[in-house]
């Protein structure tokens, strides 16, 4: 897997505690902070679908922090980017329909709960 990363046994709880406190992260290699990562994912009741969409999330806000500043739109903080790094763009719009797409998903599901409880009326 990209990085060093692979599928494992998620570590004890006990001794992920420790290994989180004990890793340096201003000199952690982006291995260990990756596993790091990773561990913190295993320790949440997180299906993997909703692990995929916060990772997926972060790339995208990652990826356009350092251009989405001084007044710029989010259009044109992702144009900075392509004009820095157009693969990186690429997997940007590539992602950011599919996070869209989910969110507004969620969302109306929860709009759907609220109007079937409004119908409902009160409970007893």
């Amino acid at each position: 897997m990209p990085g060093g990363l692979s599928p494992r046994r998620p570590p004890e709880p006990r001794s992920l505690k420790r290994a989180l406190l004990r890793l340096d992260l201003r000199r952690g290699t982006p291995d260990q902070i990756g596993q790091a990562v990773q561990a913190m994912l295993d320790e949440t009741d997180m299906p993997l679908s909703t692990r995929v969409e916060l990772l997926g999330g972060l790339i995208v806000v990652e990826s356009l922090r350092p251009y989405w500043r001084n007044g710029r739109t989010a259009h044109e903080a992702h144009e900075a980017l392509r004009q820095d790094d157009p693969e990186l763009a690429d997997t940007i719009e590539a992602l950011a329909p599919m996070l869209l797409g989910r969110a507004q998903a969620r969302e109306d599901a929860a709009a759907a709960i609220e109007a079937i409880e409004a119908l409902l009326g009160p409970q007893a």
